[in-house]
């Protein structure tokens, strides 16, 4: 019985959708069409690719059953190794074609398994030189890219198990998430920001192993508890944060005790006030304020603005909090409001933009 559902999960149509930047998209069509309609008679899978207009980003959509994808898969590698050495790919300089799946951001999970297993078991099996999810989803949409880079033989075989792994929910999920539509230098955009996360990510890797370093340093070294260093004990930044003070003596007057009539350039240097209190309350401070991301209409961005930024500004001083407006992209509909500050603020601030945005859309009914 398991037998006969797995293989009408193979029969079963699919879509497969792959990003390719404005210029790997023409060497992929060729003068005239001539490549994909090579592509499309040696294969049996149904292929669409996108319109490219400003230089936008191109998508190649295959439909099919999972032998049919994986074979068509296997068939556009091909085609791609040939024409690397002659044509201006940016994969040219690689050893092997690298492609790009779009896949919904809910079937990922499932891609790389408890804590990347399946990610690094599929290099490993199926001798794949590259395989790597994208951290981020692309913006204004529920679609993640997987870069594989290998053989004609070892993408054909990703492209299957990256189809049997996520069939079960694929189908629903492609057609109720929102896809990517294409920008221009949208891909590029998504390299750069992936590529400064990685350096990112190594860097503060560094950095916690040189703070454990020192830790393990600090609390290695052996602490004197000779009573002969009170006369000469100055409050360092440790001490001051503990509260520590010295022990009073005797010959101490109430001048040197109290701080209180010391002006801040004659008190005791022991005596100095600790910042750590103030500090904190900054630090509370920063961590109790907080963001939320509006997406409005570009349509009614620009009365949200209003004229000379008078309506912005209108609604930065009732609520209190910052709103900026992402710029203005290209075939895309709509705009990003990001609203930052207190968190009443914060609800202040969205409910006003909610209303605007209700009025600007009942004055146009």
């Amino acid at each position: 019985m398991s037998e006969t559902i797995q293989q009408d999960e193979i029969k079963q149509k699919s879509m497969l959708r792959l990003i390719f930047t404005h210029e790997d998209g023409g060497v992929l069509i060729g003068k005239n069409g001539r490549h994909i309609t090579k592509l499309k008679e040696t294969t049996s899978a149904s292929w669409f690719v996108s319109r490219s207009s400003d230089g936008a980003d191109r998508l190649v959509v295959l439909r099919g059953s999972i032998e049919e994808l994986s074979n068509a898969v296997f068939a556009l590698a091909q085609h791609l190794g040939e024409q690397a050495d002659q044509s201006r790919l940016s994969e040219s300089s690689t050893q092997f074609p690298t492609l790009r799946f779009l896949f919904p951001t809910k079937c990922i999970g499932s891609i790389l398994g408890l804590g990347g297993a399946n990610i690094a078991k599929i290099r490993a099996d199926l001798d794949v030189s590259w395989l790597h999810v994208f951290h981020n989803a692309i913006p204004f949409s529920s679609e993640r890219i997987v870069e594989v880079s290998g053989s004609e033989a070892s993408l054909q075989a990703v492209t299957s198990w990256l189809l049997q792994t996520t069939m079960p929910e694929l189908v629903d999920l492609q057609q109720t998430s929102t896809v990517y539509c294409p920008t221009k230098n949208g891909l590029r955009q998504m390299q750069l920001q992936e590529r400064q996360r990685a350096s990112c990510d190594q860097h503060s890797r560094h950095t916690s192993s040189s703070v454990v370093q020192f830790d393990k340093e600090r609390l290695s070294r052996k602490r004197s508890h000779s009573s002969l260093e009170v006369d000469s004990y100055r409050p360092t930044a440790v001490h001051r944060d503990a509260d520590r003070k010295r022990p009073r003596r005797s010959s101490d007057n109430s001048s040197t005790r109290s701080t209180k009539h010391h002006s801040p350039s004659t008190r005791p240097e022991r005596y100095v006030h600790s910042p750590r209190h103030s500090y904190t309350d900054s630090n509370r401070h920063v961590s109790s304020e907080q963001q939320e991301k509006l997406v409005v209409p570009d349509s009614i961005a620009g009365r949200l603005i209003g004229r000379s930024g008078n309506h912005l500004s209108s609604l930065k001083e009732r609520s209190g909090a910052q709103i900026e407006l992402s710029p203005r992209v290209p075939n895309m509909q709509d705009r990003v409001v990001t609203v930052s500050g207190r968190p009443s603020q914060v609800s202040s601030a969205c409910k006003l933009i909610r209303d605007s945005i209700r009025s600007f859309e009942d004055l146009e009914t």
